[in-house]
């Protein structure tokens, strides 16, 4: 196994996540195609060997896509997988894009979570409408446009010091979040953090699903809290580095597969809290796709087929992923899935899916501009 670090990302306009890339070998025998796939799948696995190797343009790192490239390697051994981490979301489709128009070599499949984005690439026709073999056991949420799957339902949650705010506390709903602000205004004004609308393109997209189940609620939440000049960060890992510090008393809306690998160290694990977000869970879906311009799409549909698994899935779970699938349940080092986040908050209906609504494009300059208005943002 080679780790390849990789970083550069070519800039076309577009619509945020990041690590480093790796590649694992591959033997050179092949194996069948899974049971009760259609007749003729094995054309797909035949032609696939042929290829004989995959590129993936991703934001997720190395530990992600580790158990998931060895399950696909056991299943097809044959195929050398490499997968590129991108800085951002939006990278991703930028990257692809610009060595697209110059008919250069480029990713075979991407996996992003970047809506606004996955919106374009449809409407300019680059993506493959495959219909994946596993594409029965998914809901109509999962599969949004055609040929684009979801890889992951990640949950942005609240997560907060122990020692500063103690667990019989912590809010496990956005409405006690705020009563707790008010009722702490001097001891956490400058201490609480989230994402920016205005430097972050997931919180953008957190906060337009939030208000979007909410309305005029949520707007007169934010004026709340913005009475305690809570502090902007771009990603999750300062967030949390600030929260166990305790420079910071809790973050809303932080990125749970940021956070929960941390609490794998039993000293932070002591320190940090988290909880779901009871009444307006934000979720983010993840998609992956075969792009138009892929030099191995039967690669691609065999790696896009094993991800929509169930084995799939549970190997993004082991990975730090939160796997979408609803047959698939926690368990074997799988903290949460899509399941079991929606029986923790009292049903679907409590969701706030960062989803593929095309009114997300439409509106981000008027949102952008009202939320700085509301928080006091230059």
């Amino acid at each position: 196994m080679t780790i390849i670090r990789r970083r550069s990302a070519l800039a076309l306009p577009l619509a945020g996540l990041a690590s480093p890339a790796f590649s694992q070998g591959a033997a050179p025998a092949a194996q069948g195609a899974p049971a009760g796939y259609p007749s003729g799948y094995a054309d797909i696995v035949t032609a696939a060997q042929r290829e004989g190797s995959l590129l993936i343009y991703s934001i997720m790192s190395p530990e992600n896509w580790r158990p998931v490239i060895a399950g696909f390697n056991a299943r097809y051994p044959g195929i050398r997988v490499e997968t590129l981490d991108l800085p951002n979301t939006r990278d991703v489709f930028e990257r692809y894009l610009a060595e697209r128009s110059t008919n250069s070599r480029t990713g075979d499949l991407l996996a992003t979570a970047e809506p606004a984005g996955w919106i374009e690439m449809s409407r300019r026709g680059e993506i493959l409408e495959y219909k994946s073999a596993e594409d029965d056991a998914w809901p109509a949420w999962a599969k949004p446009l055609p040929g684009i799957y979801t890889c992951s339902s990640d949950p942005l949650v609240f997560i907060y010091n122990k020692s500063l705010l103690p667990e019989a506390q912590a809010p496990k709903t956005f409405a006690q979040f705020v009563e707790r602000a008010n009722a702490n205004q001097r001891g956490w004004r400058n201490k609480i953090t989230s994402y920016g609308v205005h430097n972050s393109g997931l919180g953008y997209s957190g906060n337009y699903a939030f208000v979007r189940k909410h309305g005029e609620p949520a707007w007169d939440w934010f004026r709340q809290l913005a009475e305690l000049q809570p502090r902007w960060e771009r990603s999750g890992g300062p967030m949390t580095e600030k929260v166990t510090s305790g420079e910071y008393v809790m973050g809303w809306f932080v990125s749970a597969i940021t956070f929960w690998p941390r609490l794998n160290d039993p000293a932070r694990a002591r320190i940090l809290g988290w909880n779901f977000i009871g009444d307006g869970q934000p979720v983010i879906l993840r998609g992956v796709a075969i792009p138009k311009g892929a030099r191995n799409p039967n690669a691609a549909k065999l790696m896009l087929d094993f991800i929509a698994s169930a084995d799939g899935q549970r190997a993004f779970g082991r990975g730090g992923l939160t796997p979408a699938r609803p047959d698939v349940r926690p368990g074997e080092g799988i903290r949460h899935t899509f399941s079991s986040i929606t029986e923790a908050i009292g049903g679907e209906q409590n969701m706030c899916f960062i989803d593929y609504d095309p009114k997300m494009i439409e509106d981000y300059q008027p949102f952008l501009d009202r939320w700085k208005n509301v928080y006091g943002v230059r």
